[in-house]
């Protein structure tokens, strides 16, 4: 049991470290320690907060105005906004436990050409720092690219802002350094520079010289690629002005999105080449074509001092770019079998994944939560990756030279072979594509056979639509006449009997209940119709109070029904709708309560309204719906198993669809042995807003109980 107990602690430990490390801190101010900054420098990767100024006309007293519209937000890690514009104000705060002026805060990966830092003075106040050189002992101007500031942080807690300005990606880390830690962290900069740039240049002469002893202008293509590179790193390692010390400030500014245009360009056809695109898949390399040329119009912005209105397009081309060349590769090894290819696409792969990672923290993204604008990084990666596409270049050649003559007697064995091939294929496909056309033929005349019989019955159905139209209107026109009259005829002979007459007057009310469910029938028929050919027409609409509706539904009640139907009203209830539909539901509803329930059962009707919709529950004391029926009584000419009532199966689907053609909706909202309550919901009449209430129900119904007494 203790052996257990110890590795429950130590995947405890393990667990809890890999949390710290992967969770994003969110706490705020740094406390600067003596120590801070002289070997590692102090990174303020989540404690910093963000504020896009689209317009770029903010200044430091409307950001500390404390306005409700200015608002920072935290973000995770380094600052990854992409391609802004406007500008963005990053905010963070320091405290010492002593006060000292050695402090440098440090912009990583220096392309942003405007950054202003305000400090506070002392007196209440921020003013701006004034940016020094990337070395500490350069005291003059800085030319292009602010990345250094000298920052005095005070005992208690201060905060500092940052202002960023640029047509490049706004990606960048901030550091704090003390003077000593910043010194070795440039010499050691100073000679990773040294290394690639001289590696660099001994790979760009070697490709050269094997581009004039083998004549393959792949490898002039190659040290392009290589210069480009090299460029690249330059400006990724903040070396721009010293190497570049010949451009003014402006135009150091165009050179490099002229660079990563240039690099993009040369790099997709390098590997266009290298791969064999027109080769194996002639798509692949007119792709590749298009990207250049995008790549190219780009370049024209760039030129024109307008790289920030293209350069969130040329890192996504960038991206896509690599994606395709990614599954090319993937597909020559995979599926062509072309292992030569290895050693190049391993050389890729480093390409792939740091261009990848770093085009989408310069677009934006930073899924990773890295802290560091990858510098360094790039530059090793870049060189190790030179280096393997260089052997892979060097073994191009080699086997190229081996495989030249094996392949001509090859091509011509195998062309003399694939022309008699060929010979054969040509007449088996003529017979073929004679079989294939008299079958085309032959599909055509069944198609437009079925054709003229899917007509014909489409006029068949459109008759018989028509003939039931017709049918219905006749049962409107000429029925609703003759009962009217049977009613009136068995109203008199109630009337006119002997009050002894008990025979004659149980008579005449089984003819009046079946005129009246006939009525029913007809009114649910038409109505049905109405609803299915779309003829609810807004001319129909109105606007009334669903208390009319109830005191029609209780004057229209015989004498045995209205001493059984209690109506309770509401204060008000305008609604906007169709009120004859309107009558129609409700009358379906208490019909349906008066049948269902028992011969002295009461059906209550309560009209009430809450949150911007009406309700009518009508309550009956009948024997209830069975669970497995109460979705099944709304569909059209739905009967449950073993009923006795008669009835047609329309009433609760019509009235569903009345209420839903209003935006309302009908539902069972509860049901037991002791009766049903059914609710009917429609929206209130609302002048002064447009916004419709949804059909959800707000009233949650505990018990039939609550809907009776209410």
């Amino acid at each position: 049991m203790q052996h257990f107990s110890n590795i429950r602690f130590h995947i405890f430990v393990v667990l809890s470290i890999l949390f710290g490390c992967f969770v994003p801190q969110t706490s705020w101010a740094i406390e600067l320690n003596p120590a801070d900054g002289t070997k590692d420098p102090v990174s303020l990767g989540g404690h910093l907060a963000v504020l896009h100024d689209p317009t770029g006309a903010l200044t430091i007293d409307d950001i500390i105005s404390g306005r409700r519209d200015i608002k920072f937000k935290p973000i995770p890690s380094m600052l990854t906004e992409g391609y802004r514009e406007g500008a963005v104000w990053v905010r963070f705060s320091l405290s010492a436990p002593m006060a000292q002026n050695q402090w440098l805060l440090q912009v990583e990966r220096p392309l942003i050409e405007q950054v202003t830092l305000y400090v506070p003075d002392g007196a209440g106040h921020l003013v701006v720092s004034p940016p020094r050189g990337t070395y500490l002992w350069d005291k003059g101007e800085v030319r292009a690219y602010p990345s250094l500031f000298q920052i005095s942080v005070p005992l208690v807690e201060s905060e500092y802002y940052v202002r960023l300005q640029s047509a490049t990606s706004m990606t960048t880390s901030f550091n704090i350094w003390q003077e000593p830690g910043y010194e070795s962290y440039r010499r050691s900069n100073d000679l990773i520079m040294g290394i690639v740039v001289g590696a660099i240049g001994a790979m760009m002469l070697a490709n050269l010289l094997y581009a004039a002893w083998l004549r393959d202008s792949l490898y002039i293509l190659y040290a392009a690629v290589l210069l480009e590179s090299g460029l690249l790193i330059v400006f990724y390692m903040g070396y721009a002005v010293e190497f570049l010390f010949f451009l003014e400030k402006q135009q150091l500014y165009r050179s490099w999105g002229a660079i990563v245009c240039l690099y993009s360009m040369v790099m997709v056809l390098f590997l266009a080449w290298l791969f064999e695109f027109r080769r194996y898949w002639a798509w692949a390399w007119r792709i590749a074509q298009g990207i250049v040329l995008l790549n190219g119009i780009a370049l024209l912005f760039a030129l024109a001092g307008r790289y920030g209105d293209v350069g969130l397009f040329v890192s996504r081309l960038q991206q896509l770019s690599h994606i395709l060349i990614a599954l090319f590769v993937l597909y020559l090894i995979g599926f062509r079998r072309q292992y030569q290819y290895l050693l190049p696409a391993l050389a890729f792969a480093s390409v792939i994944a740091i261009g990848l990672v770093m085009q989408m923290q310069y677009t934006g993204a930073n899924p990773f939560q890295i802290d560091s604008s990858l510098a360094r990084i790039m530059a090793v990666g870049i060189l190790i990756h030179l280096v393997l596409l260089s052997a892979a270049v060097a073994r191009r050649a080699q086997l190229a030279e081996r495989h030249l003559s094996a392949e001509k007697d090859r091509v011509i064995a195998l062309s003399r072979s694939a022309e008699q091939e060929l010979t054969v294929k040509v007449r088996e496909r003529t017979a073929e594509l004679a079989e294939r056309n008299a079958a085309l033929n032959a599909e055509i005349d069944r198609r437009h056979l079925l054709e003229a019989k899917l007509r014909q019955s489409l006029d068949s159905i459109n008759d018989a639509l028509a003939q039931q139209r017709n049918f219905l209107a006749l049962v409107s026109h000429d029925f609703r006449g003759p009962l009217a009259v049977i009613a009136a005829a068995a109203e008199n002979l109630s009337l006119s009997a002997p009050e002894s007459t008990d025979m004659i007057k149980l008579r005449t009310d089984k003819i009046r209940q079946t005129v009246k469910r006939m009525s029913i029938l007809i009114e649910n028929v038409l109505a049905d119709e109405r609803l299915s050919a779309g003829q609810s027409s807004r001319a129909a609409i109105e606007i009334f109070d669903l208390n009319d509706i109830l005191h029609t539904a209780e004057a229209g009640l015989d004498d045995n029904a209205a001493s059984r139907v209690r109506f309770i009203h509401a204060d008000e209830a305008t609604v906007e709708a169709s009120r004859n539909l309107v009558e129609i539901s409700l009358h379906n509803l208490i019909h349906n309560a008066l049948k269902y329930s028992t011969a002295t059962g009461t059906v209550t009707v309560r009209l009430s309204a809450d949150q911007g919709l009406a309700f009518i529950y009508v309550i009956d004391q009948g024997i209830g719906v069975a669970p497995d029926d109460r979705e099944l009584i709304f569909m059209k000419y739905y009967r449950a198993p073993g009923q006795r009532v008669n009835g047609s199966g329309l009433g609760l689907y019509i009235s569903r669809e009345i209420a839903r053609q209003h935006n309302g909706d009908l539902i069972l909202a509860a049901s037991d042995v002791n009766g049903s309550t059914f609710c009917l919901s429609l929206p209130l009449h609302r002048p002064d807003s447009n916004e419709r209430p949804s059909r959800a129900f707000p009233v949650l119904i505990e018990s039939m109980d609550s809907i009776k007494t209410g």
